[in-house]
Order: C-alpha cells, then sequence, then structure tokens
C-alpha cells in the first residue's frame, strides 16, 4: 500500500509539471538565453547598378554588451530602406522601402539570422517612415507622411504580390503621421503639420473603418520643432521621442495619462547637448528590462551617422555609455529584449 500511494503521489507530480510548464499555443518560442538584438533599416541606395548594393540592415547582437561591437549585415535588397519592425509572435522583420513602395519581410532564426524574404508592393506608399505589426488582429499599419494617412494591411504577416487595390482601410488624421508604436490595441504616432509637433493615440484601431479618425487624444511637446521617432514602454509608461531639429531627446513619464489631458506638456526630461554627442536624432528604442534600462538613439546626421546608448536615467548634457559609428544613414530602428 506504501509503494502505491508513493507511485501515486510521483504520477500526480508529473502531471502537474506537464501542464504548468506546457506552453500556450500563442506564446513566442523563448530563446535559450535572453537576447537584446537592435535592428537597423539604412536609407542610402545604391546608385551605380555595376556596384555591389548596400547591405540594407545591420544587427547588434547582442546590443546590450558592454560596448557595441561590429553588426551583422545583410542585404535586404530594398531601395532606399524605411521603417524596421520586428515581431517575436509571426517570427518576423518587417522593412519598408521609399523607392519601391514595398514592405518586405523576413524570418529570424533563434540565433538572429535573417532568411529568406516574402514582399508586397503598394504603389500608394509613397512614402513610408515608420510601421508596426499586430499579431493578434494581424494588422500591419505603416506611415504614410505623403497621404497624411495610416494604411492597415490584414494578414500583413503573409501578403506578397502586387496589391491592386491598395491597403484594406486607412486612417486619415490630417496631419504627417513620423514614428508609430504599438500598445496592445492602441497606436502612438508622431503627427507634424507645419506648426504643431504632436502624439496623437488611437485606440481600437482593429475596429476601426476607413475615413478621418476624428476625437483623437492628443499630447502636445512644447519647444518641440521636427519630432520623428517614437519608443514606448508599457512597464514604465514612458514614453521617449527624437527631435532631428532641436538635436533633443524627450522622455515623457506617466504617458497613458497624459493623453486624457490633451494639452501641451512639458516633457518630464530631456537628453541634448555637445557631450550626448546627438545631432539629427531619426529614431528611438526603450530596453526596459530591471537590470538593463537603456535608451537607443539612431543618429544620421552627415558625418556623426551612429548609433548611441543612454541609460534610461541618463539626463541634459551626457555623454552616452557606449556608440558605434556607422557608414550608412540609418532611417529606423527596432530593439528586440527579451
Amino acid at each position: 500500500m506504501k509503494t502505491l500511494k508513493i507511485y501515486l503521489l510521483l504520477s500526480l507530480l508529473l502531471v502537474t509539471s506537464f501542464f504548468a510548464c506546457k506552453k500556450n499555443d500563442d506564446e513566442p518560442t523563448l530563446p535559450p538565453t535572453r537576447i537584446s538584438r537592435l535592428y537597423v533599416s539604412f536609407s542610402d541606395l545604391q546608385a551605380d547598378d555595376l556596384a555591389t548594393p548596400y547591405n540594407n540592415i545591420a544587427v547588434f547582437d547582442p546590443a546590450d554588451s558592454l560596448s557595441l561591437n561590429e553588426p551583422i549585415y545583410f542585404n535586404s535588397q530594398v531601395r532606399e530602406g524605411a521603417g524596421i519592425y520586428f515581431n517575436p509572435y509571426a517570427k518576423r522583420v518587417f522593412q519598408g522601402s521609399v523607392r519601391d513602395f514595398v514592405i518586405r519581410t523576413f524570418s529570424v532564426s533563434l540565433t538572429g539570422v535573417l532568411g529568406p524574404a516574402s514582399s508586397f508592393t503598394d504603389s500608394t506608399l509613397v512614402s513610408q517612415p515608420d510601421l508596426a505589426y499586430d499579431a493578434t488582429s494581424t494588422n500591419l499599419y505603416v506611415s504614410n507622411s505623403l497621404t497624411n494617412s495610416i494604411h492597415v494591411y490584414t494578414n500583413g504577416g503573409q501578403r506578397s504580390g502586387v496589391l491592386k487595390y491598395g491597403p484594406n482601410k486607412r486612417f486619415e488624421l490630417g496631419s504627417q503621421p513620423r514614428g508609430l508604436v504599438l500598445d496592445n490595441d492602441s497606436i502612438m504616432v508622431v503627427l507634424r503639420s507645419s506648426d504643431v509637433n504632436e502624439i496623437a493615440l488611437i485606440e481600437n484601431p482593429s475596429t476601426l473603418d476607413s475615413g478621418l479618425v476624428s476625437n483623437l487624444k492628443k499630447i502636445t511637446i512644447s519647444g518641440a520643432s521636427d519630432l520623428r521617432g517614437i519608443a514606448y514602454s508599457q512597464k514604465l509608461n514612458m514614453i521617449a521621442l527624437s527631435d532631428v531639429t532641436t538635436s533633443t531627446i524627450y522622455i515623457i513619464e506617466n504617458a497613458r495619462e497624459a493623453f486624457t489631458q490633451n494639452q501641451i506638456i512639458t516633457p518630464t526630461q530631456t537628453i541634448g547637448g555637445a557631450m550626448t554627442r546627438i545631432k539629427s536624432p531619426i529614431d528611438v528604442a526603450i530596453d526596459d528590462r530591471d537590470e538593463k534600462g537603456f535608451l537607443y538613439v539612431a543618429d544620421r546626421a552627415e558625418g556623426n551617422k551612429a548609433v548611441l546608448r543612454f541609460k534610461l536615467s541618463d539626463r541634459g548634457n551626457v555623454a552616452p555609455e557606449a556608440f558605434y559609428n556607422l557608414t550608412l544613414t540609418p532611417a529606423s530602428i527596432y530593439l528586440d529584449a527579451r
């Protein structure tokens, strides 16, 4: 009897352990070790058809090491790279191309190597500074600054070929959208007109129809001149923004609450000045892990092309903790830190 009780107890423990450790189908495959990969998209175009094309994606892996070491380069075959985005659920890197009106997707191995690509072409994508993919709705959102809209493509990770009728939906915004970032089923997007720099919050975009998006919640940044990149940490409730004209990074804390005020706000903190090496910051990324806490900045200034890494706690005119000088011009960055 004692032996039987021990056997039953062991069996119960094994079954409990199996179900406790079983991965949900909608969870991304966890990497064998913690990873930090910074993807960089370059906008340079090789004008000489006989010359070797530029490698227009770089991957810093790891991006959180003591120094930023030589990245791995890939030739994505896009002409004038634009926004770049990685989604762990789709296991895909998305890259836009201004010159070809193309969105190209790449598979990503567990070691960060980009695999064979598929692509789709939309001739209405004339100017596309940024993009993001929502694996839950399967919507791919692409900002189009020429038409003051966000294009929405359903099954965005599976599209291929030439799209005869353009996007499935188009959100009309009334101002130029630049950088955008997802927070569950919400989009935060930088909007720029001739005299205003705002961040708009589009709630529940997966349920919206095409047309003018009204009643947007907005934040207007005091002192901003030409906002471009945006990053958001849900964990820290923090937004980081890059301003290419003032050479400044703006940090907004209590970000979600700020949208309810719909008014001009002063950034909680800024990073800028000669010691920062920031001149024309085109994009930003946040690593909000407890033991890390980094802010990445891509700078496109001629003679100053670089990826810069700061601490999230940095303030004012402070030197970056690490940097890497680039030969090509960065257009967009995305950080995968897990």
